[in-house]
């Protein structure tokens, strides 16, 4: 486990590179949010989370089957991770953030191509005056 990156994964740095592509600013594992997200696009009040399928338990997916020893410890292991990915996102909507998640399995893939472009539509749908500012002005927006 001691190998397993925490931050700048492979699957982040292809989200990164498409962000970029895409001429989309963003800033990496900002700390000041709860749960740390992967990417924050402060214009767009929106933050993106590129989970690991096992780590975070996504559902009906192949990548994310449970160990078969130890099964005590590695299920309460991930059912904590769900449930504080279920949490920190409640608290970001909470503040006005937008939350988006992709999966590992999602950009591993053949589909990652189609799933990168229907995220960046999704963010662009939202203009920045259209956001709450949830009590902050547009200037602070920019550097939070």
């Amino acid at each position: 486990m001691s190998r397993v990156s925490r931050e700048d994964t492979p699957q982040e740095r292809i989200v990164y590179s498409f962000l970029r592509a895409n001429r989309i600013r963003f800033r990496r594992n900002l700390k000041r949010l709860p749960g740390s997200p992967d990417i924050v696009l402060p214009d767009h009040r929106t933050v993106i989370f590129v989970h690991g399928c096992f780590w975070h338990g996504h559902k009906n997916c192949r990548l994310a089957r449970r160990p078969k020893t130890n099964k005590e410890y590695w299920y309460r292991k991930i059912d904590e991770n769900i449930e504080r990915d279920k949490k920190k996102s409640r608290e970001l909507r909470k503040l006005g953030w937008r939350v988006f998640t992709v999966w590992q399995c999602q950009i591993t893939s053949a589909k990652s191509e189609k799933t990168l472009k229907r995220l960046v539509t999704r963010i662009d749908k939202a203009q920045p005056r259209d956001l709450p500012s949830a009590g902050r002005d547009r200037s602070t927006l920019l550097y939070y």
